[in-house]
């Protein structure tokens, strides 16, 4: 699913009185706002969605990565990754619960 999809599902399901570009706007702050929260948020850089899941922001240690081809290796350095635990709503809803 695509921003445009979710804005054309707003539009179509939700019968919304707004315009596609006032739908479209919306949506795409919502996911800057999203961003910006795990980059500079304070609360450990974590978003907490009640009903569907938290997003969290993990320091990755550094590891040695091998290319496959030539058996090559290479430190890759640490870095930062976003994790995703789903919320008990949602997990029940997928598991059947």
């Amino acid at each position: 699913m695509t921003k445009a999809d979710i804005v054309n599902y707003i539009l179509e399901k939700k019968k919304v009185n707004a315009s596609k570009k006032d739908v479209s706007n919306i949506v795409s702050r919502v996911f800057e706002i999203i961003s910006e929260e795990l980059i500079n948020g304070e609360d450990n850089h974590k978003i907490q969605i009640s009903g569907f899941g938290t997003f969290i922001v993990k320091k990755r240690a550094p590891k040695i990565g091998r290319n496959p081809r030539t058996k090559e290796e290479k430190l890759i350095p640490e870095r930062f990754g976003i994790s995703f635990k789903v919320g008990k709503k949602l997990y029940r809803e997928l598991n059947g619960n």
